[in-house]
């Protein structure tokens, strides 16, 4: 489970710009925070929503960081970097049988996988998605714009696993409308079909949920992977 170690602060979007840029209305000033995203956030940016953003450490260039944005009925985190400190923090026994977490962030060659695990002494290797974008059948989407680094990411994986290695793909559902995942075939269809090479050469691919709250997120329970 995350807790943000300090109440959140509400405000109103005004607006997302420079990709790491985002003007906050909290009734009393207009803030500038931090968007811990790099991705085209679609669906997460209209005007005028409820947001949720903290305070940021001293000597931060940027005083406040967005972490929540209120999207229909539910609520999604734009900080991409809470689905790998989620998983890190959660015992990853729970979703993948028999493992302990050796480090975050593993240089395998040229590339970084989001963490290291450990089975019986072996490897285990692991690359975490954030998924936010989430149509009107509660289906979650990954990606939400074309993607050729994640599709290497997912080649490399399938390269892993056909060599004996184990390695795991895992979307995780950072919008709490979100009731199944699929790949966006139809954005990214390099990507689709990278999803059915990799498992077809072994990795295994898994789809969690998660709670959302102002006060924390944590990790509600395994939901269903369509990847036709």
């Amino acid at each position: 489970m995350i807790d943000y170690q300090g109440s959140l602060i509400e405000g109103r979007l005004i607006s997302r710009y420079k990709r790491f840029f985002a003007d906050i209305d909290t009734g009393d000033a207009v803030i500038t925070a931090h968007c811990a995203n790099t991705g085209r956030m679609t669906g997460l940016l209209e005007e005028g929503s409820r947001v949720w953003f903290r305070k940021q450490p001293p000597g931060r260039k940027l005083g406040f960081a967005w972490e929540l944005i209120e999207v229909g009925p539910g609520m999604a985190c734009v900080n991409t970097a809470r689905a790998n400190e989620l998983l890190s923090s959660t015992d990853l026994s729970l979703w993948i049988s028999g493992v302990t977490l050796v480090r975050r962030e593993p240089r395998v060659g040229s590339h970084r996988f989001d963490l290291e695990l450990s089975r019986d002494g072996k490897p285990v290797y692991v690359e975490i998605k954030s998924v936010t974008l989430c149509d009107d059948q509660g289906v979650g989407l990954f990606p939400d714009a074309p993607s050729e680094r994640a599709t290497q990411h997912l080649n490399l994986l399938a390269e892993m696993a056909a060599d004996g290695l184990e390695t795991h793909l895992v979307f995780v559902a950072m919008h709490s409308g979100i009731k199944s995942i699929a790949p966006h075939r139809i954005l990214d269809p390099a990507f689709a079909n990278a999803c059915t090479r990799a498992l077809d050469a072994g990795v295994t691919l898994h789809a969690l949920q998660t709670k959302i709250t102002p006060h924390y997120i944590q990790l509600a329970g395994a939901i269903p992977l369509h990847l036709d």
